[in-house]
């Protein structure tokens, strides 16, 4: 029997991203601590729970931010992507996923899909402590539509010194800009890798790819965070 705590939230707002990727606002109904980078698992009892990387460093209204992909076709993603607002949810208390650590000459952020939500977290909490060195964000998706914060991501880079955002697409021959695998353009494109810190999430496969190739290229495994 599972004996860990079970927290509930309130649903407070929803918005499509993309044609299946929403973003849902959850505000929790007792006091929620956690820290950007930090995921949840989270369901619409206290037993059935899936895992989601929360989506913004913590605010002061408390909100919770989550970006989810309903591609798995199951009963449960059907009935969360049309729950109404006010609707009760559970979830653990926050878990570990990964920590922003001290910044290198060159950061880069690596997102493959809804791999972008703990990202987005870790780049706000950089954000509030202030970049002082270069720093890249890489999103990658299989199509265009999929760069479902894309416009949000251009404004911030170009009203934040020393923040570059790059998209890549990797199925979309119409599409005008770069295009590849997300992490192999973030290789071509930053060649020395010896003072540079790599945070990278997305599907497992792409992870574990990147990792590797990373390493392969020079960069200490101590400075690789997935």
């Amino acid at each position: 029997m599972n004996t860990e705590e079970r927290l509930s939230h309130r649903l407070v707002d929803f918005e499509p991203l993309a044609s299946q990727i929403k973003r849902f606002w959850l505000q929790p109904e007792q006091p929620f601590a956690y820290q950007a980078g930090d995921y949840i698992m989270l369901g619409f009892n206290t037993e059935d729970l899936k895992p989601f990387s929360i989506a913004n460093a913590p605010r002061e209204d408390g909100l919770l931010e989550l970006h989810i992909r309903n591609e798995q076709g199951s009963d449960w993603m059907k009935t969360l992507f049309a729950l109404e607002k006010g609707a009760t949810l559970y979830s653990s208390p926050a878990k570990p996923q990964m920590q922003l650590q001290p910044e290198k000459p060159l950061n880069l952020f690596i997102a493959g899909g809804t791999g972008l939500a703990p990202m987005k977290a870790l780049l706000e909490a950089r954000l509030a402590a202030g970049i002082s060195q270069p720093t890249k964000l890489y999103m990658g998706a299989r199509h265009v539509e999929e760069l479902y914060l894309d416009a949000t991501l251009r404004e911030l880079a170009e009203s934040t010194p020393l923040l570059d955002y790059i998209p890549v697409v990797s199925e979309d021959e119409a599409y005008q800009g770069l295009q590849g695998l997300v992490h192999q353009v973030a290789l071509r494109q930053c060649a020395d890798l010896s003072q540079t810190h790599v945070y990278v999430c997305g599907a497992w496969a792409m992870v574990k790819k990147a990792e590797e190739e990373f390493i392969a290229a020079g960069l200490n495994k101590h400075s690789f965070t997935h």
